[in-house]
């Protein structure tokens, strides 16, 4: 398959020599998909490591009754590396297209393969692992430490342009999504965007602005301190009513 120029941009592949990543993309295939559509499925066979060209991609994990829980979303030029677990037979999440995206299927066995012969390819394979390990800790901290309104401030900082005080931008997919990845309910991120409109957030739609980065990241960091202060009662609370029964 000719490479696609977008390649050389995806951090997991950037260290590849010329030859190397020839090999790699040699059985590779670009693929299209509409919002909605699956990728792949839990409990299917692994067979391809896939890396997003364009759109966005949601990790999803069922549960035997049926319900949905979110793990991850990812962007241009992420990877989805689940084949790469131990005993990685078989996908742990299923794969769905969020809004119209491209993707890079990679084989996985011929990925595999070529990470013992390149000692660069295996150090990127491992902080690619790290990197979304890292990412989770700070998703699980959130979820445990941080109040909606706090979770949608670290969100919405998270996608202002850098070096920009002032700016705007479109949030990159529904809210409906925006709420699952926060772990709120659709009607609590309606009260914290409502609430954020105090440290000038204003939306329309799905366009944001963000009168001053620089007050929000402010307001967030204030949230977070009092989040912490909070948690901190609420500890020192339960162990005195533990040690009063």
């Amino acid at each position: 398959m000719p490479e696609p120029p977008p390649l050389r941009e995806v951090p997991l592949l950037a260290c590849l020599d010329d030859a190397l990543l020839q090999r790699l993309t040699l059985e590779s295939k670009v693929e299209s998909y509409k919002s909605g559509d699956v990728i792949f499925r839990q409990g299917d066979r692994t067979t391809c490591i896939v890396i997003v060209l364009h759109g966005f991609v949601k990790l999803l994990r069922i549960a035997p009754c049926g319900d949905e829980t979110l793990i991850d979303v990812f962007g241009h030029g992420q990877s989805v590396i689940d084949a790469l677990t131990l005993n990685g037979e078989f996908y742990h999440v299923s794969a769905e297209a969020v809004g119209a995206t491209r993707i890079l299927k990679l084989s996985a066995a011929r990925f595999l393969q070529l990470i013992p012969e390149s000692p660069a390819f295996a150090f990127a394979v491992l902080q690619e692992a790290t990197s979304k390990i890292r990412n989770l800790i700070g998703e699980i901290e959130s979820l445990k430490a941080q109040s909606a309104d706090n979770r949608l401030a670290r969100f919405l900082l998270s996608l202002c342009p850098p070096g920009e005080d002032r700016c705007q931008f479109r949030l990159p997919y529904d809210k409906r999504l925006i709420a699952a990845r926060l772990g709120i309910q659709q009607e609590t991120l309606s009260r914290a965007f409502a609430k954020l409109r105090d440290f000038g957030v204003r939306t329309e739609t799905r366009q944001v602005f963000v009168e001053s980065v620089m007050r929000l990241a402010s307001a967030y960091n204030e949230m977070e301190i009092g989040g912490h202060l909070q948690g901190a009662r609420l500890q020192r609370s339960t162990a005195q009513d533990a040690a009063l029964q």
